[in-house]
């Protein structure tokens, strides 16, 4: 039965190999792009699901297993499936973060387009934006397969002598929601003390409507950045 750091750091590889491809991806074809994020969205829309995609349906894997050993636990017969509820879940979750990436493609090359000629730009962090993503590609699949495979296997399964019929599953790992992310400033004179200094340090689930996400939501030349918060 695998333990919590071994669950974690599997969904961690995946999710450092996404934030990899999702950064490559948008350095090479949307930053500094005089093209409209639409029109890209139109052109590399399948090319972005099928990376999202592929990181799902193996994080899924890995909660399917995680179910499946603590079942096997209890009746080494049962076989283990896969339905069409998990894979309305895969894809469901593919197009969810989909749209994700794009909104924050979006709001990224927004932020390099609002800056004048002759005015230093004050950096950003894509790659704290394509962590979140990627955190919560990883880690909303697993989950989804957790909920999903623990509801399908009380359903459905058969009775087992002398052993509880609900199945209630202890797998032993606590299931991390998705992805956290940390508001962070620059800690100096220059923060804003009515907007951006109250805010340091809080955090907020990446499908948190009420995120605070600098510059939209606090001021113009806003320097503070949304970490990814690493549990």
């Amino acid at each position: 039965m695998p333990n919590n750091r071994v669950i974690t750091n599997k969904l961690d590889r995946l999710e450092r190999s996404l934030k990899r491809k999702l950064l490559s991806f948008y350095n090479s074809k949307i930053k500094g792009s005089v093209i409209p994020v639409d029109v890209l969205k139109q052109k590399y829309y399948q090319q972005v699901r099928d990376l999202i995609r592929k990181t799902a349906q193996d994080s899924y894997l890995i909660g399917t297993d995680t179910v499946g050993n603590a079942v096997l636990d209890r009746d080494e017969t049962f076989q283990l499936f896969i339905s069409t509820t998990d894979i309305n879940n895969i894809e469901g979750l593919t197009t969810r973060l989909s749209n994700d990436f794009w909104i924050t493609a979006q709001r990224l090359q927004d932020r390099e387009n609002a800056f004048q000629d002759g005015v230093k730009k004050v950096p950003f962090d894509t790659t704290a934006a394509m962590t979140g993503i990627a955190a919560a590609v990883a880690f909303s699949a697993f989950n989804n397969a957790i909920k999903s495979k623990s509801t399908q296997i009380t359903n459905k399964s058969p009775v087992l002598d002398n052993q509880d019929q609900s199945l209630n599953l202890d797998i032993g790992f606590e299931i991390r929601p998705i992805g956290k992310v940390m508001f962070v400033t620059k800690r100096d004179s220059k923060v804003d003390p009515d907007i951006c200094a109250p805010l340091d340090g809080a955090t907020w689930f990446v499908d948190d409507p009420s995120i605070v996400t600098p510059p939209d939501d606090t001021h113009r030349f806003c320097r503070c950045t949304l970490e990814p918060v690493i549990e």
